[in-house]
């Protein structure tokens, strides 16, 4: 994960203004969801605009547009006067960014020059004469001018994005699908849909009481020079903890400020299309929400498992002959006679973090899982190097850190604790990696809590099998419940 404080170094941060003030959700509490997600990256700095309660003086809401790259709506509510209307109209089309989120696409009806800019809206009477449907019907967009109502949702339920244009900046380097955390997934939306580029659609599945039709869920559109991004997502505090809407609200942001996307793209180790990955927005660029003074917290939002229980996609072997298999969602490694120590080592590399996993190992064996390790070409002939997290049948130094491949040794240079793992059972490790601190807590004990500046800040995760010599073994170690939450960097 980028940094917010790297990103901030490698740009001016661009000027968001958010609208809110009226809305038929929970704008007091979406507004600041919205500001944490975007000024969390590093890239944005958030003011928001709050119009007068519905029936006020719409005449003396009159924000600045142009002091700014990019507006976002959270406004759901009573037309803008017309002084408002033309500047926002002049601000967009001479090349300003405009995103419009979830319900703010409900917004304005007979607003002609709004319902370009956002393609597609709904509810407000709209209906056939407002524009076609547009759905994904046999690998391409279909404009539907049959006649009914515009807009509508099932019930609320995680749901599955796909990627139809993977080369546009907003998605480029995404997954090609991921899940959702649950929303409501906005069906029969009817608009011009004149300069809309459909980036991503949603199955409306007739189970939920959807449609049974492919619909939009994300769009870009060009209204004059401007860009507008539009999401369906983000209907309340839960669908906006799903990091699916964070990074696409954000990389849309950007997009729509600037044409380019410079915010590091995720991979389908963090964007699964099995399960919705979240994450509490304030947390998003924030250290100080690390609790150093308490392990990880299991039900705390943003964890995501990076073994799938299936197979061991997304993870390679490196050194040795020792075999792993996949068994009943268990990763299980065999000793292999004169092989040196192997490791079934993460694809993906990680910098701050926790992670958690439950591991069983057969006693007379002792193991570990790397982090933040690397294998060079030029260092040992791609030898694994790095920080391992040792795994000892008990009494042992199991949640102690040893340098493994460094010739530095054991990091940890007094073990007092021999008993925190448990024999012939599974045991909950949980280990914490932000800048130099290394913490390790097994079964809910606190093993380890140092500070080194030696090893890398960043590298990947490296289930480890040991060598043993002849006459010994075989051993098994198994693994299951491979979970990481990725921090901000302090």
């Amino acid at each position: 994960m980028v940094s917010a404080t790297t990103l901030a170094q490698a740009a001016e941060p661009l000027k968001v203004l958010l609208i809110d003030g009226q809305n038929n959700h929970k704008w007091k509490e979406t507004t600041p969801l919205i500001q944490q997600t975007l000024e969390g990256s590093g890239r944005f700095t958030v003011d928001v605009a709050t119009s007068p309660a519905k029936g006020g003086d719409m005449s003396t809401f009159q924000p600045k547009f142009a002091d700014y790259d990019v507006v976002v709506s959270n406004y759901n509510g009573e037309m803008w006067s017309e002084a408002t209307r033309e500047a926002f109209e002049k601000y967009v089309a001479g090349g300003g960014g405009f995103v419009a989120v979830h319900a703010a696409d409900n917004s304005f009806p007979q607003w002609d020059a709004y319902n370009r800019m956002i393609g597609l809206g709904g509810w407000g009477g709209r209906n056939q004469n407002s524009g076609p449907y547009v759905r994904w019907r046999d690998g391409k967009v279909v404009r539907d001018t049959q006649a009914g109502r515009g807009g509508s949702h099932g019930r609320r339920h995680p749901f599955l994005v796909i990627v139809r244009d993977a080369s546009h900046p907003v998605t480029k380097g995404l997954p090609s699908s991921w899940m959702q955390a649950q929303d409501e997934l906005y069906a029969e939306l009817r608009g011009p849909a004149v300069n809309m580029h459909v980036l991503a659609t949603a199955m409306s599945d007739k189970s939920t009481g959807g449609t049974g039709e492919h619909e939009p869920i994300l769009m870009a559109i060009n209204f004059g020079n401007g860009r507008v991004f539009h999401t369906t997502m983000g209907h309340d505090a839960e669908a906006m903890s799903g990091i699916a809407f964070q990074v696409t609200l954000q990389r849309g942001a950007e997009w729509a400020a600037t044409g380019e996307v410079t915010l590091p793209a995720v991979d389908e180790q963090t964007l699964t299309s099995d399960a919705p990955a979240k994450r509490d927005p304030a947390s998003i660029g924030d250290a100080s929400a690390v609790d150093f003074s308490k392990p990880p917290a299991l039900d705390a939002a943003g964890w995501v498992s990076i073994f799938n229980g299936k197979d061991l996609t997304g993870w390679s072997q490196k050194n040795g002959t020792a075999t792993y298999r996949v068994e009943d969602g268990v990763v299980i490694g065999k000793t292999a006679v004169g092989s040196p120590n192997s490791f079934m080592c993460s694809d993906k590399e990680y910098g701050d973090f926790e992670l958690t996993f439950e591991v069983k190992v057969d006693k007379g064996l002792n193991s570990g899982v790397q982090i933040r390790s690397c294998s060079l070409p030029d260092y040992k002939n791609g030898r694994v190097h790095g920080p391992q997290v040792e795994i000892e049948s008990a009494p042992g130094e199991s949640g102690y850190i040893y340098s493994e491949g460094t010739g530095r040794g054991w990091i940890s240079k007094t073990q007092p604790i021999k008993d925190a793992y448990q024999n012939d059972q599974w045991n909950r490790y949980l280990v914490r990696a932000v800048g130099e601190r290394l913490q390790v807590w097994v079964n809910g004990k606190k093993v380890e809590d140092l500070t080194d500046a030696e090893s890398s800040q960043k590298g990947f995760f490296g289930l480890q099998v040991h060598g043993i010599g002849k006459d010994q073994g075989p051993y098994e170690v198994r693994w299951r419940d491979i979970q990481v939450r990725e921090l901000p960097a302090e």
